[in-house]
């Protein structure tokens, strides 16, 4: 289990429990960020991380990021990704 600031760009990861206040703990919740949720990690702009949750992006700041432990999930399918079968002729 990691703090979803160090979690790597393009992985998919569970969100395992947030430390974080209630006011904080409240507004994820506004944006359907709670524990259990399965998030997609698209990017970092000055230091916060910017997360896939369904259709939406959402910018979590760096301090916020700090108290939310997720870990990686392994057997989540990409929805973002195309896969080709077979070799390019």
């Amino acid at each position: 289990m990691q703090s979803l600031q160090d979690v790597k760009i393009g992985d998919t990861y569970t969100i395992n429990w947030m430390m974080c206040d209630p006011h904080t703990t409240k507004i994820m919740q506004s944006y359907e960020l709670k524990e259990g949720m399965t998030v997609r990690v698209v990017g970092e702009y000055y230091g916060s991380v910017i997360l896939g949750v369904g259709e939406k992006r959402v910018a979590i700041g760096k301090d916020v990021a700090k108290e939310i432990k997720v870990s990686r999930n392994m057997e989540a399918k990409d929805p973002y990704r195309s896969i080709v079968p077979g070799p390019f002729r």
